[in-house]
C-alpha cells in the first residue's frame, strides 16, 4: 500500500477468487443439464412441470452469477490500474516538486554569493496535479425464488422414477459443495479488499449474499426433489401417485411444525411449551433459515420463541431484505424492471438495515450477538443481545432515549456493548456468573425538537411501554426453566418508557436503573410503584442548555420541566430510588454529555466513566459498590 489506500494483492486475491468461482459455475453446466436430463426422463405431470421451472432458474442465474463474477473481475484490474496511474502521478508529482525545490534553493544559493543570475535549469513539464478518478465497482446479483411444493398443484397424477430423482439429488449436493468452497474463498477475499482497498468506490455490491442464496435456493431443491423421491418409493417405486399425495409428503413439515407456534391466542408461556413439543435444537438453525420469509417474519418476533432460533429467522430476513432494496436500487434505471411495494420500502429502508447488519458483527467469541427483534416498522424497529440469551444468568434490557432508531442502531449496541463489559469487569472473579445485554431499539422513540415536541408527553413512551413489557414477559417463558436475574436500564426518555413498561401488571424485574432521566411519569408516586425489586437513578451536573455545552448534562432537565405529564428526577431523595454519582470519581471520567455515547468519551455509557462503572455494580446486583 503506498500513497493511496489500495493493496494490490488484496486485489489480486479477488480476482483470482472470482475468476476461480465464475469458471467453476460454467463447468457445472454440462453436469447440471446431464442430471436435470436424466430426472426429466420419467418425471411427467405437475411437479414435473415445477422440477423443470425450478432447473431453468437455477441455469439462468447460474449464469447471471458468473458474469456478474466476471464483470467483477474486469473492475477490480481496472481498479488496479487506475491505483498504479495514481501512484504513479503522485511519485512523478513528488519527485518533480522536489526537483524544483532544488533548483530553486541553487538559484539563491547563486544569487547570494555571486550578485550574478543563475543559469536558466529547464525542468520536464511538471505532471498533471489532477488526481485520477477512483473507479466504482458495483456487482449485484439476487437470485430468484423457486417455486416449489405446496399452493395446490391441481388435479391429476404425476410419475417418476426415484433413482433417476436421487441421482439429480447427488449431482446438485455435489457440485453445490464444490462451488460453495469458492464463495466462501470469495467472500473473504472480498471482505479483505473493502477493508484495504477504500480508495475505490463500492455500491451495490450484493454478490457475497446473493451467491449464498442461490446455494441456499439449490439445497432447498435438492431436498424438495428427495422427498418427491420419497413419496414414490413409499409406493412401491416407479409408477405415478397423484398430486395430492405428493403434496402432502413434498409439503415441508418443517414449515407446517412451526406455524403450529402461530396458533391465534398462544400465549408466550403457550408457544415454549408447543415449542418444546417440536423438539428443534441449535443444529436445525441452518434448516429454520430456508423457510418461507413470511414464516421467518413471523418466528423472529414470536415470544416464547427461543432466541437462538428468533436470531436465525431474522438475520435471514434481514439478507433478503438488504438483497431486495439493492436490487430494487440497482434496477432503477432498466426500462422492464418490474418491482414490488415491498422491494421499494426495503430500499427506502437500506441504510436502517445495514446499520442493523453492522451491529451484528462487532461481537467477539465470548460476547455472541443475536437478532431477536426485526420488525415490519418504516423504518425497522430491532433489538441486538450481546450475550447468549437463552443461557445468561443475568440479563439486561437497554432502553434509548429521544431521536433513537435503527438507522443508527451501531451506536445504542456500541453501548450495550460497554455496559456488558462493564458488568464483566464488576462480577467477582469466580461468581460464575454469564451476562446479556438487549441493545432494545424496539420501540419508536420521539423525534429531538424542534422536529416534534412529542419528547414532552408520553404517547411514545406509553407505546413503547407496551412492547417492552411484552419483551420481558415473553423472556420469562423463555426461560421459565432457569429465569435469569433481570434488569433494565433507560436513558433519557427511555426511562419514562421503561417506567410505562414496569408498572404493567404482571410485570417485574429485579432491577430497574434510570441514567438522565427525562422524567418518570407523575402517575407513579414513587420507586415503590416500579415492579422491581431495586431502583437505582444517575444523572450527571445539570448545566444550561448550549451555553454551557459539554460541561454537563444540558437536556434531563429541560425534558421534565417542561413535560406535560413526566416531572419526576428519579435522583430526587423524595421518590426513593438509589441514586449514584456521575460527575467523576478518583480514576474516572465525568459525564460531561446528555447522550450516551460521545466522539469524546463524556456519555453516560462510555468507557472509565463513573457513571459506568456505578451501572455495571447496579445490574449486577451490587449496591454496595455504588460510588456517589
Amino acid at each position: 500500500m503506498g500513497k493511496i489506500e489500495f493493496d494490490e494483492a488484496a486485489a489480486d486475491a479477488v480476482i483470482r477468487a472470482a475468476t476461480s468461482a465464475k469458471d467453476e459455475l460454467r463447468a457445472q453446466s454440462g453436469a447440471r443439464r446431464s442430471a436435470v436430463e436424466e430426472a426429466a426422463a420419467d418425471f411427467s405431470g405437475a411437479y414435473a412441470d415445477r422440477f423443470t421451472e425450478s432447473a431453468s432458474t437455477e441455469s439462468t442465474d447460474r449464469g447471471k452469477l458468473a458474469s456478474v463474477l466476471d464483470d467483477l473481475v474486469g473492475q477490480v484490474r481496472d481498479a488496479k490500474t487506475a491505483a498504479e496511474a495514481e501512484e504513479d502521478r503522485l511519485d512523478a508529482l513528488d519527485a518533480w516538486n522536489e526537483a524544483d525545490r532544488r533548483r530553486q534553493h541553487a538559484a539563491a544559493t547563486s544569487l547570494i554569493a555571486t550578485s550574478t543570475l543563475p543559469p536558466v535549469v529547464i525542468l520536464a513539464p511538471k505532471p498533471s496535479e489532477v488526481a485520477v478518478r477512483p473507479p466504482l465497482i458495483h456487482a449485484a446479483f439476487a437470485p430468484r425464488e423457486r417455486r416449489r411444493s405446496g399452493g395446490g398443484t391441481g388435479q391429476g397424477r404425476s410419475s417418476a422414477d426415484p433413482a433417476r430423482l436421487r441421482d439429480f439429488s447427488t449431482v446438485s449436493r455435489a457440485n453445490d459443495a464444490a462451488v460453495a468452497a469458492k464463495a466462501s474463498t470469495l467472500a473473504s477475499s472480498w471482505k479483505t479488499f473493502t477493508a484495504s482497498c477504500s480508495w475505490v468506490t463500492i455500491d451495490g455490491c450484493t454478490f457475497v449474499t446473493g451467491f449464498e442464496r442461490f446455494l441456499e435456493e439449490n439445497r432447498a431443491d435438492a431436498a424438495w426433489i428427495d422427498r418427491i423421491a420419497d413419496a414414490f418409493e413409499q409406493a412401491g417405486g416407479v409408477g405415478s401417485l397423484t398430486n395430492a399425495a405428493i403434496d402432502r409428503v413434498t409439503d415441508d413439515e418443517l414449515v407446517r411444525d412451526v406455524q403450529r407456534l402461530f396458533t391465534t391466542g398462544l400465549t408466550p408461556t403457550e408457544v415454549a411449551a408447543v415449542w418444546t413439543d417440536l423438539g428443534l435444537t441449535r443444529e436445525d438453525a441452518t434448516d429454520l433459515a430456508l423457510l418461507p420469509t413470511s414464516v421467518l417474519t413471523v418466528l423472529g418476533n414470536l415470544e416464547g420463541a427461543p432466541y437462538w432460533a428468533r436470531s436465525a429467522a431474522n438475520v435471514a430476513v434481514l439478507d433478503r431484505r438488504i438483497a431486495s432494496a439493492k436490487q430494487f436500487l440497482d434496477d432503477l434505471d432498466r426500462p422492464d424492471r418490474v418491482y414490488s411495494a415491498e422491494a421499494r420500502k426495503n430500499a427506502e429502508d437500506l441504510s436502517a438495515l445495514e446499520s442493523i447488519k453492522s451491529s451484528l458483527s462487532s461481537g467477539g467469541p465470548s460476547a455472541p450477538r443475536t437478532l431477536t427483534v426485526l420488525s415490519a416498522d418504516h423504518p425497522p424497529l430491532a433489538a441486538v443481545s450481546i450475550g447468549d440469551l437463552d443461557e445468561a444468568a443475568n440479563v439486561t434490557w437497554a432502553v434509548p432515549g429521544m431521536g433513537s432508531s435503527t438507522g443508527s442502531m451501531t451506536d445504542w449496541t456500541d453501548a450495550a456493548q460497554n455496559v456488558y463489559s462493564e458488568q464483566a469487569k464488576a462480577v467477582p472473579a469466580g461468581r460464575g456468573t454469564t451476562n446479556a445485554v438487549v441493545a432494545w431499539m424496539g420501540y419508536e422513540a420521539p423525534p429531538v425538537p424542534p422536529a416534534s415536541a412529542a419528547v414532552f408527553g408520553s404517547d411514545f413512551a406509553k407505546a413503547g411501554g407496551e412492547k417492552l413489557a411484552a419483551s420481558i414477559t415473553g423472556l420469562d417463558a423463555t426461560r421459565a426453566g432457569t429465569i435469569p436475574t433481570v434488569n433494565v436500564l433507560g436513558h433519557s426518555y427511555g426511562t419514562t418508557t421503561a417506567s410505562y413498561a414496569l408498572t404493567t401488571e404482571g410485570v417485574h424485574v429485579d432491577s430497574f436503573t434510570a441514567i438522565a432521566s427525562a422524567g418518570i411519569p407523575d402517575s407513579i408516586h414513587g420507586a415503590d410503584e416500579i415492579h422491581a425489586d431495586a431502583v437505582y437513578a444517575g444523572q450527571a451536573e445539570v448545566v444550561k442548555p448550549i451555553i454551557e455545552h459539554w460541561s454537563g448534562d444540558e437536556w434531563a432537565a429541560v425534558g421534565r420541566d417542561f413535560s406535560s405529564d413526566h416531572h419526576q428526577d428519579p435522583t430526587a431523595p423524595e421518590f426513593g430510588a438509589t441514586s449514584f454519582g456521575a460527575d467523576g470519581a478518583p480514576g474516572l471520567k465525568p459525564v460531561r454529555d446528555h447522550g450516551v455515547h460521545t466522539w469524546y468519551g463524556g456519555g453516560y455509557l462510555d468507557e472509565n466513566t463513573q457513571s459506568l462503572q456505578n451501572v455495571g455494580y447496579a445490574t449486577t446486583g451490587q449496591p454496595e459498590l455504588l460510588t456517589k
